[in-house]
């Protein structure tokens, strides 16, 4: 063969590029393209194959393969700039001095702790060579590109040999042998010690000095392609394949686990946390607490992915299941069936945690709940324990502010990508953290479904009465406040020379569009504003008007006519558009409401939007309660979740949910609105899966402060919360209080398997808890005292009323039969005639009356006291000292009147375990002046009760079978 001058040998430098960019590489072109796939390997078992080469992989900006030729005949110059190299022990011919190369790759994007498994060299040769090949060594000494020549690895650091042949040069032990015969693309694998060599180099990088190409004797010139040739795809290029590190296990605790009774998660009866939902229970029960049959569960909180990768989550469940990941609803299976695996797959990050919920329900027979995963490099398994974070156990409603001021403090995680919105951002940025946009209407238009928007504190004066149709969480920055407010500060008042300061005010928008249809106080059936006979309250007559006015951040009184705008008072001339203060505003700070709303969702047909962290108040939401602009925010999508907001101040209703199907609403604070603090219809007997709402650890307090309702008579509906044809609900752990002239709760018009456990109801000034022309409802363990009409109200067939406590309402309890009756007189959205209604283990104190038992119409076809109870049982009463002498009324056509649990027993039969007390103290509870309403252990209540249905019992908490105290056994913040 010819010969032909060979350059010096290369040393191969190992450039590690991102992660990202390695899976992403590609095969390089033209005769490099042989030797290993750059994407191939073995992903399940994590196996990576990525290739170096400069210009082409792993993407065209790498530029981290280095080479240089030393050349013995020439041992001072640098040749680091040569298109070729070539190997030769005999340059030039007859000379008998040598060429070697030098070869380096960086290698720093390699994951650390990746594991090699093989390496390939591949080189484009125009010379081929025969012989003995030339060995591929590694360097043991750092040499530079541009200074590196045959006596000297870098400037002022000579080899200890020439031609880095010296033992702290380079290693003994070659890797491989370059012997290619041919011209073109040539490849070798490394042996054993060469494989060690590469990891070395990923383990510490600092020892990644390359390789020495060198040959004892061959004196047939191999020559090769260069990183500094033209042709990239004929450059040098170094494959590695090698097994990603094992991700780095999690140190998850399980999921917070919420146990219900009932198949729609409705009464919580214990929260723990679960290492795993991997549980096949058989025919048994999760816990004693626990029915084996009939009950539901939630488990929450965050999974930490082992893999950048899709996932496939799969439930095997005996009965229904559904999953979120990250709010996105990936299995839906909400059904009664045999054990089924189900799947559903969603995009995640190695090492960043998204939210997980799973929901469940056991029917009957065997119950199995189990979630498992799998992705591209990890087999199918349970998730473990160790990629699972707990959601916060929940926290006592107690913890919030009660009056509305201020918002509780929050700290929700910010994922990747969401939009930020500030007070002091701007709508022409990008919504990043750093550029935040500042309307609403904005962020929701960058968030993409599924997103989430983030709110810095502060003040929003924003809203709208646009529908948006789209899933998104709306969430507060880590311990701060954002407020959404409806009011605008105003100025450029005029006094009119006779004592009142005016404005020019136009609020088209109000009342659903129509507020200048009518006079506010000339209202019909049909609103705009309000219903007709819910307003006109002598000490409220401009009820119906949803305008409000704040002086200096306090609320000014509405009058009907100018001459009454004197003082705190204000006046608004509906016809002219003018509005007039009684108070000279000059120095004062004077807002008024200038929107209805903050916010209109009507998502997608799941739902599953979350607001959270949030404050609404001061928007002029109307009471009339058919149209967009009822509450501040109104919600008609399924499954959404509503906490750690507050409601207040808002002249009609604070929260409307149109649609109930699926919602929770816990922690939050309805406080001071002008009508309802919430409002929601559901489905009734519609045939749909039930709405399953669940309202639990609530404030409402002081609603109604537009005084509605009192001289209704057909649209009546002033509460805390009202409720309607609602399909299954759980209202739990809630505190509603000091309702005007009000209801506490009330869910009326055909409501049906109702949960009403561990409620504090007080100081309401119309009834505590009503439940009304429905059916089927669970009423226990509410502590209820203080309200001005009834503690209980209750006219629904098939309800158990059972342990509640009720102190100086006005009448203990009211159960009764309505004179609407199914298919009568036009009615077709009532329940049916009161039947099967069992009150028992109740305690009873004080009031003007203690239980009124009634027909309420001796024409209608309905039914009353002497056929409406299965069961009347083991309460408790206590008549202090000027109470009634009568302990029951009974009013079943003729009226009767029984003064003893005796008398009841002897001319009906019930009440045979009575408790009945009327002189000396209490009898009862720890302290009642302190309203500690715990049974003491000395009364003769405690531990007196009859045994508690199944039913009850699940949703108490508590075991069935066995003998309870009287009265209420838990509330929110029992001592």
């Amino acid at each position: 063969m010819t010969q032909v001058r060979t350059p010096p040998l290369l040393l191969l430098r190992l450039a590690l590029v991102l992660g990202a960019l390695l899976a992403a590489c590609g095969p390089g072109a033209g005769p490099s393209d042989e030797g290993a796939d750059q994407n191939g390997g073995d992903a399940l078992n994590g196996a990576q194959v990525a290739a170096f080469q400069d210009g082409v992989a792993p993407t065209a900006a790498y530029a981290g393969a280095t080479d240089a030729m030393l050349q013995e005949s020439t041992p001072s110059t640098n040749r680091g700039s040569n298109t070729f190299i070539q190997l030769d022990r005999d340059y030039q011919t007859g000379s008998h001095q040598s060429t070697d190369g030098l070869l380096r790759f960086e290698l720093s994007g390699i994951p650390a702790g990746a594991t090699v498994q093989s390496v390939q060299l591949t080189l484009n040769v125009t010379n081929p060579t025969s012989g003995e090949g030339y060995a591929v060594y590694p360097a043991r000494k750092a040499w530079s590109e541009t200074a590196a020549t045959w006596n000297d690895a870098a400037a002022g650091s000579p080899w200890s040999a020439g031609g880095a042949r010296g033992s702290a040069d380079r290693g003994e032990t070659s890797f491989a042998t370059l012997n290619a015969s041919a011209v073109g693309s040539s490849t070798v694998t490394f042996n054993a010690a060469g494989v060690a060599e590469v990891q070395g180099w990923l383990d510490t990088p600092a020892r990644n000095h390359g390789l020495v190409l060198d040959a004892q004797t061959n004196t047939d010139g191999l020559v090769f392609d260069t990183s500094e040739v033209g042709t990239a795809g004929h450059r040098p290029k170094l494959t590695v394949t090698y097994l990603l590190p094992a991700p780095p296990a999690g140190n998850g605790t399980g999921l917070l686990g919420e146990y219900f009774a009932g198949t729609d998660l409705q009464a919580r009866l214990l929260s723990r946390t679960d290492a795993a939902v991997a549980f096949d229970w058989g025919t048994g029960s999760p816990a004693p607490s626990v029915p084996a049959d009939g009950f539901s569960v939630r488990w929450s909180g965050t999974v930490l992915p082992l893999y950048s990768e899709t996932y496939t989550f799969y439930t095997q469940s005996d009965d229904g299941v559904r999953v979120w990941i990250n709010g996105q609803a990936v299995i839906d299976n909400w059904t009664d069936h045999a054990s089924t695996e189900n799947s559903g797959t969603f995009a995640l990050t190695a090492g960043q945690k998204v939210d997980v919920k799973v929901e469940y329900f056991e029917n009957a027979g065997a119950a199995v709940a189990k979630l498992s995963w799998s992705s591209a490099s990890q087999t199918k398994e349970l998730i473990p324990t160790s990629q699972l974070f707990p959601a916060a156990a929940p926290p006592a409603a107690s913890t919030l502010d009660e009056t509305g001021a201020t918002l509780p403090d929050t700290n929700y995680p910010i994922p990747a990508g969401a939009i930020f919105l500030s007070p002091q951002g701007d709508d022409s940025h990008a919504g990043t953290q750093a550029a935040p946009v500042r309307t609403l209407a904005k962020a929701i238009s960058l968030v993409p479904s599924g997103g989430t928007v983030v709110a810095r504190g502060g003040l929003y004066r924003d809203g709208s009465t646009s529908s948006v149709y789209k899933r998104f969480t709306l969430q507060a920055y880590p311990h701060e406040q954002p407020w959404f407010d409806g009011t605008d500060v105003v100025t450029g008042w005029q006094t009119d020379g006779s004592g009142h300061w005016k404005v020019s005010w136009n609020t088209p928008s109000f009342c659903g569009g129509h507020y200048y249809d009518l006079p506010y106080n000339q209202q019909t059936q049909t609103g705009p504003c309000a219903y007709l006979d819910e307003y006109g309250d002598p000490a409220n007559p401009a009820a119906a008007d949803p305008q409000m006015v704040f002086l200096d951040g306090v609320y000014v009184h509405e009058v009907t006519t100018l001459a009454e705008a004197t003082g705190k008072n204000f006046f608004y001339d509906q016809a002219n558009k003018v509005l007039y203060l009684g108070t000279n505003p000059a120095g004062h700070t004077v807002e008024l409401s200038a929107r209805p709303n903050a916010l209109v969702l009507q998502g997608s047909p799941t739902g599953g939007n979350v607001i959270r962290g949030i404050g609404f108040k001061r928007y002029a939401s109307n009471e009339y309660g058919a149209n967009a602009t009822q509450a501040a925010v109104l919600a008609n999508s399924p499954n959404l979740t509503f906490e750690n907001n507050v409601f207040t101040l808002n002249a009609g209703g604070g929260l409307g949910v149109a649609d109930p199907r699926g919602a929770s609403i816990h922690l939050n604070v309805f406080a001071k609105n002008g009508g309802n603090g919430m409002d929601s219809n559901g489905h009734e007997h519609s045939g749909t899966t039930p709405d399953g709402i669940v309202v639990d650890r609530n404030i409402f307090n002081a609603n109604n402060q537009e005084r509605f309702g009192p001289g209704c008579g057909y649209s009546c509906s002033a509460a805390g919360v009202k409720m309607a044809h609602m399909n299954g609900f759980t209202l739990s752990n809630n505190l509603f209080e000091n309702g005007v002239v009000a209801k506490g709760f009330w869910c009326d018009l055909a409501c049906n398997h109702g949960v009403m456990v561990h409620n504090i109801v007080r100081n309401n000034g119309d009834t505590g808890l009503m439940y009304e022309v429905s059916d089927t409802g669970i009423i226990a363990s509410n502590l209820i005292y203080g309200n001005g009409k009834y503690g209980l109200k209750i006219g629904a067939a098939n309800t158990k009323v059972y342990n509640n406590t009720v102190v100086d309402n006005g009448t203990g309890a009211l159960l009764y039969d309505d004179d609407r009756t199914l298919g009568v007189g036009g009615w077709s959205d009532v329940g049916p005639d009161t039947v099967n209604l069992d009150f028992s283990n109740n305690l009873i104190s004080g009031g003007t009356k203690m239980i009124q038992a009634w027909r309420t119409s001796a024409t209608a076809p309905n039914t009353g006291p002497n056929t409406f109870f299965s069961g009347l049982d083991a309460n408790a009463f206590y008549r202090p000292s000027g109470a009634p002498a009568a302990l029951y009324e009974w009013r079943d056509g003729a009226t009767a009147v029984f003064a003893s649990c005796t008398a009841l027993q002897n001319a009906h039969g019930w009440e045979g375990d009575c408790l009945d007390f009327t002189s000396g103290g209490d009898p009862f509870f720890v302290d009642a002046a302190a309203h500690d309403y715990r049974v003491r252990p000395d009364s003769a209540a405690y531990e007196s009760g009859k045994p508690l249905p199944s039913d009850v019992a699940a949703a108490l908490g508590v075991p069935s079978g066995q003998p309870v105290s009287r009265g209420a056994l838990d509330w929110p913040g029992r001592p």
